[in-house]
């Protein structure tokens, strides 16, 4: 039986699986997500004290004008309307967005203009007195790049990279209504972070309760069967966290798709993450980045495992594990330690935001840029098996020399 690493590995994810604690973590992180999903839609929107409108409300009729504008080129003619429709405010209002001449006029545009104040660092009482054109406003953008490329700072090499990614956009670029994928990256770190979670609650466990239960010798009771029980554990670890990781990421673009609308899977990036320069769609960009928590949960999976080997207990496994997570929310390594800060934040405690996979920062190698969702999946798997084989002769270490 302890050769056969197939029935080990059923008889492994069967006991996993038997678990009333995964079930309810399990549970509990659908519930998380329907609420981060959904979140948006509570509630009223109060000034000073009185009710202006609900939330709901607020998502519908914006919606209605976001749909409205979908497949509109944002060139001189839109952009023309936008400031037009803006200039019907009064001038001098201090919350111009509760006059009557913003519900009518401006509303519509709200996005365009979001976009033009974004771009070109102007307020609405600069925008009064801009002189409209496309082509400075695009410029304004390509400056706002230089600038974000600067600060971080990226090398030559990578600023000329971005400068080529630049170039093979369209311009000028298409709006197009995209609110389910928009709410389904809003929701991306914490759908994240309620993974590591659940990985580190379900699997803290698996190795240290042969020691807790003093079972563990007699689990492995030949020196192959040493090897076939602890790849087999490993493997039904990695199922489970694999398996939860896709529901949760299936469940999140599905609820997103069927409550705000799947229009948009085409709409460039660059509408919602206005100074990314790869020319990716939304649709491409959620794919890469609920792919990214997918393959995360492998190199979870493994980790939490071995350290719960390591430790020979889930309390201290699971404390240590919570507190990486939480340590990745908190700490941020200033970027003008460039090294540090990029090891950092594509850590996997720190990675799972979007700011980090859809990074500028690149890692050269033979002379090409790779952008941080090209290399570190790479990277993460390759440490699941650097990670995987280690704990192998720690667990034959304590089997041989241990009680």
């Amino acid at each position: 039986m302890h050769n056969n690493l197939g029935r080990l590995f059923q008889f492994e994810l069967k006991k996993l699986a038997k678990r009333k604690l995964l079930w309810i973590t399990a549970l509990v992180s659908l519930l998380c997500i329907g609420f981060t999903v959904t979140s948006g839609l509570f509630g009223t929107y109060y000034v000073e004290g009185e009710p202006v409108e609900t939330h709901y409300q607020i998502f519908k009729t914006d919606q209605v004008y976001r749909k409205a504008l979908s497949g509109r080129d944002i060139d001189q003619k839109l952009i023309q309307e936008t400031v037009d429709a803006y200039m019907q405010i009064p001038v001098g209002v201090e919350r111009y967005t509760l006059t009557q001449e913003y519900q009518t006029y401006a509303r519509p545009y709200s996005d365009i203009f979001n976009l033009i104040r974004y771009w070109t660092g102007m307020e609405l009482a600069d925008i009064r007195n801009w002189e409209v054109d496309e082509d400075t406003l695009y410029i304004a953008r390509t400056e706002l790049l230089e600038k974000e490329w600067q600060a971080i700072p990226l090398t030559e090499s990578e600023k000329e990279f971005w400068r080529n990614k630049e170039n093979q956009m369209q311009i000028p670029f298409s709006y197009h209504y995209h609110e389910g994928y928009e709410i389904a990256m809003d929701s991306f770190l914490t759908i994240g972070v309620v993974m590591l979670f659940l990985v580190a609650i379900c699997l803290s466990s698996v190795f240290s309760e042969e020691h807790t239960r003093r079972t563990d010798q007699l689990m492995v009771s030949s020196a192959k069967g040493k090897t076939t029980a602890y790849w087999a554990k490993i493997l039904a670890g990695i199922t489970i966290s694999v398996a939860a990781a896709t529901l949760m990421s299936l469940t999140t673009i599905f609820l997103c798709l069927s409550i705000f609308g799947a229009e948009g899977f085409g709409a460039p990036m660059q509408i919602y993450f206005t100074t990314y320069s790869y020319p990716l769609t939304m649709g491409e960009a959620c794919l890469i980045a609920y792919g990214i928590i997918i393959l995360t949960s492998n190199l979870a999976g493994v980790f939490v495992m071995v350290l719960s080997e390591l430790l020979h207990s889930g309390v201290a496994t699971l404390a240590i594990s919570s507190g990486l997570i939480i340590l990745g929310g908190m700490i941020s390594m200033p970027v003008q330690y460039r090294i540090l800060a990029q090891i950092w934040d594509w850590s996997p405690m720190a990675y799972l935001s979007t700011w980090n996979v859809f990074d500028p920062r690149t890692l050269t190698l033979f002379g090409q840029c790779f952008t941080s969702w090209q290399v570190v999946p790479a990277i993460y798997m390759l440490l699941s098996v650097v990670l995987a084989v280690g704990g192998k002769y720690i667990y034959q270490r304590y089997q041989v020399s241990g009680r």
